[in-house]
């Protein structure tokens, strides 16, 4: 058994960022490496659904990302791969969704801009990630939700399971500048399954602001 699988998109990124030019691996790949950063002794199941491309530019004196992307140029049957946590990358662009249905243990999943979400699948779902700009009806979420909506931006999360809900702001004097923000909300996602995995006391409280401060660390490095 694997500890967290990854299903959904991989995407070949081309990065603009000044003058420089770098193509690298993003998407699945991000939330592949921030996890072995965390702790390598992680054991990860991939599964790559839809792969596709993005042309990304970076400003960083805006701390901001600009992209475009084709996520679904070629299509792969999935892979179930028995885990303890299952991870839907870009679940509203996923081609197939039909499988999620059958994952064992616990399912969390990601939104991109794109279409809409089929709302029937958040019965299916124990945690949503969602930016704060892709949300359309917050309360459609919650009504439809088996689990936890995590709203989030770069500086707080607001919590929500439809009933009982939560915010959290990360510390001014912690909030970074003039970085580069690309593959953050895959680091935060991460930093979220390391403590899902690794505490078995259910304190999403602290499982939140452990991944904003710990996104926050390794951005800091990256610079």
């Amino acid at each position: 058994m694997k500890d967290v699988t990854l299903y959904g998109h991989l995407t070949i990124d081309t990065i603009l960022e000044d003058t420089k030019q770098v193509q690298t691996l993003g998407s699945m790949a991000n939330v592949w490496k921030s996890l072995l950063e965390i702790d390598n002794s992680i054991k990860i199941g991939l599964s790559p659904i839809d792969i596709g491309e993005a042309l990304i530019y970076i400003d960083k004196e805006k701390s901001q990302r600009y992209s475009k992307a084709t996520l679904n140029l070629k299509s792969f049957q999935p892979k179930i791969i028995s885990s303890k946590i299952n991870h839907l990358i870009y679940i509203n662009e996923m081609t197939n969704t039909d499988f999620i249905k059958d994952l064992d243990g616990i399912v969390t999943a990601d939104i991109c801009p794109g279409k809409k979400l089929n709302l029937n699948l958040l019965q299916y779902i124990d945690y949503l990630f969602i930016s704060d700009e892709d949300v359309d009806d917050l309360v459609e979420l919650e009504n439809h939700i088996r689990g936890y909506i995590i709203l989030h931006s770069s500086t707080s999360s607001f919590v929500t399971n439809g009933f009982d809900d939560f915010e959290y702001h990360l510390p001014k004097e912690m909030i970074l500048q003039n970085v580069n923000v690309l593959g953050a909300g895959d680091i935060f996602a991460s930093c979220f399954l390391y403590k899902l995995l690794r505490e078995s006391k259910q304190d999403i409280k602290n499982w939140i602001e452990f991944a904003h401060i710990k996104t926050t660390e390794i951005i800091r490095n990256s610079i």
